[in-house]
């Protein structure tokens, strides 16, 4: 008590909790007229924080209110460490390893140049060499999640072009957190001696190594330990976000970038059995906190000085440099027959992890509020002519077409898509989704995806990512021996494409109504039946969660077939340590 009675003494709490409640009210409206014009949320996040800090209304004054500034500062520091633990768990090592060295070359190119270029122009615009240097790392980022996105939305990422622009995406990131980390150093020890830079990148290098390979190997046992262990669903996902902040603590400890330990804490995460449960619980956070992030960096821009002559001058060049960088990472491809500038296109925006950049760089004193503004600036052009320049390209290759009305779906259809999906490797699945144009063709799936693709947690690659049980029931399928259990309910039920339908449905949609207009579109002759497995399921799942974990007797009563299938989603679905009453309750029925 005296702790809390301590801090509150040094800051008005009302003053606090109103400054927050103004920067999530104005940061989520802004996000949302954003996605309605077509463009990032992130951005209209930034221009939210512009239009209510010093700049503009005043109604957040970082100057006047510096305890106020320190405790908003906390909770976006938070909420960009909760940012990197998502890009973390959302990497997918093999497929990175999968799109080979084409994508490797681009991202190489795309760091160098970018880097190269922004040093030569810092330098020309006068900054002494740990400035230009700053500044040319923080041209070397590249966007995954708004990549993806915008390549998601013009329905492209089936294109090999669009393959490479993702895993090039994704190694500029692991390159861009190392440089970050190295130059961050090399600035604040006000020495950039080669002693210094080796130093440095010898402690990143190892500190990515030794996580890496608890991320690899203890992590996802630890987890696996922890959720057979706990009494508690969320013991796990507090031991999650504790586990992030650990991995911060360890980096500042090495005098790394904190979130470099919260990026590898979401890799090892990410490989864990529990990774969908955990993403589940701590994405309300990242809702929250990661919005106060970009706010307040719109916040501490300083519009005055952003809009001065030498200043937009600065941005200007920037800008032109950061954008030539990247389009000459399409280069990288050699010979591999694909279309170069599309790829180059794709690699402009540099979206939240330049943000990061420039905000690191503010905080640490190594840019002051013209130099913040520029690449402020370079940020949000970069982020947002690339949407339309990509949608046009595309459209001149004939790939993009305005849209128009499709031919309605079949049930004949859906039986081929399932089969198609289940005898696929996973990772093509959002090719195949792209293909059959199911977001167009089944609305309430497209709009749903909208949906998805505005959650800031979104960086994946596609519909495939978020088709959790789907995959687990390929993987049961494929491997009998897993379950014996599952695998006898499955055999009882035989034909499985009612599960099947309902795992994609369980997987994507959120909404009752929309779920069951999905099932009557998909499989009007079976719909009564998938809509009472999805049904069933869900209330199996609460009542082995509840305090009592038996299962009413009549909800595994009746048709055999169906309450097996429901059984089989509600299996696929749940946590482990729920498996036990759950099974109990069917295994006379199999």
């Amino acid at each position: 008590m005296s702790l809390i009675a301590a801090s509150a003494g040094t800051y008005d709490l009302a003053l606090v909790l109103g400054n927050l409640l103004i920067i999530i009210l104005v940061a989520r409206l802004a996000a949302e007229v954003a996605e309605r014009l077509k463009i990032p949320a992130v951005l209209g996040e930034i221009v939210a924080g512009i239009i209510i800090g010093p700049s503009v209304m005043g109604w957040i004054d970082p100057i006047s209110h510096l305890a106020v500034a320190d405790m908003v500062l906390l909770l976006g520091e938070i909420g960009v460490i909760l940012l990197l633990l998502q890009v973390g768990l959302e990497m997918d090592l093999g497929e990175l390893a999968k799109v080979g060295k084409p994508a490797l070359f681009v991202a190489l190119i795309g760091v160098a140049v970018p880097f190269a270029a922004g040093f030569g122009v810092a330098s020309a615009f006068g900054e002494e060499g740990k400035i230009a240097l700053f500044i040319g790392a923080a041209l070397t980022a590249t966007s995954v999640g708004i990549t993806a996105r915008v390549l998601g939305d013009l329905r492209a990422l089936s294109r090999t072009e669009s393959r490479i622009v993702l895993g090039a995406a994704v190694a500029d990131d692991v390159l861009g957190l190392v440089i970050l980390t190295v130059v961050v150093k090399v600035v604040t020890e006000g020495s950039i001696g080669a002693g210094v830079v080796f130093e440095t990148l010898g402690l990143a290098l190892g500190f990515l190594l030794v996580t890496g390979l608890l991320a690899i190997y203890v992590v996802p046992r630890l987890f696996t330990e922890i959720d057979r262990r706990a009494k508690s669903s969320t013991t796990v996902v507090a031991a999650a976000f504790a586990l992030t902040l650990g991995f911060s603590l360890l980096a500042g400890e090495a005098k790394l970038a904190f979130i470099i330990g919260a990026f590898m804490a979401g890799i090892g995460i990410g490989r864990s059995p529990q990774h969908e449960r955990i993403a589940e619980g701590l994405n309300p956070l990242g809702h929250i906190f990661i919005p106060v992030f970009f706010a307040s960096i719109g916040i501490n821009a300083d519009l005055e000085a952003m809009f001065q002559p030498s200043v937009l001058a600065l941005a200007a060049v920037l800008t032109v440099v950061a954008i030539i960088g990247k389009l000459l990472a399409g280069l990288g491809v050699g010979r591999t027959p694909v279309d170069r500038l599309l790829i180059g296109i794709g690699m402009i925006p540099r979206g939240e992890v330049g943000l990061i950049f420039a905000s690191i760089g503010l905080s640490q004193g190594i840019l002051d509020d013209k130099l913040y503004g520029a690449l402020l600036l370079m940020v949000l052009v970069t982020t947002v002519v690339t949407p339309p320049w990509l949608k046009i390209k595309l459209k001149a290759s004939g790939e993009v077409v305005e849209d128009k009305p499709e031919v309605p779906w079949s049930s004949v259809e859906t039986s081929h898509l399932l089969d198609e999906l289940l005898g696929s490797d996973s990772s093509q699945w959002s090719q195949i989704l792209e293909r059959r144009s199911i977001e167009t063709r089944i609305p309430e799936i497209g709009l749903a995806m909208q949906r998805h693709r505005a959650e800031p947690d979104f960086s994946d690659q596609g519909l495939n990512g978020h088709l959790h049980a789907l995959q687990e029931l390929q993987r049961h399928l494929d491997d009998p021996r897993l379950d014996p259990l599952l695998t006898r309910a499955l055999d009882r039920v035989g034909h499985v494409e009612i599960i099947a339908l309902s795992c994609l449905i369980d997987s994507i949609m959120d909404d009752g109504q929309a779920a069951i207009r999905v099932a009557h579109e998909m499989m009007p002759d079976s719909v009564d039946d998938v809509i009472q497995v999805l049904s069933v399921s869900e209330k199996l799942k609460d009542q082995v969660r509840g305090p009592d974990t038996s299962v009413d007797p009549g909800l595994v009563s009746g048709d055999q077939y169906l309450v097996l299938s429901s059984y089989v989603l509600a299996a696929l679905t749940c946590a482990d340590k729920y498996r036990a009453p759950l099974d109990e309750a069917v295994r006379h029925l199999v």
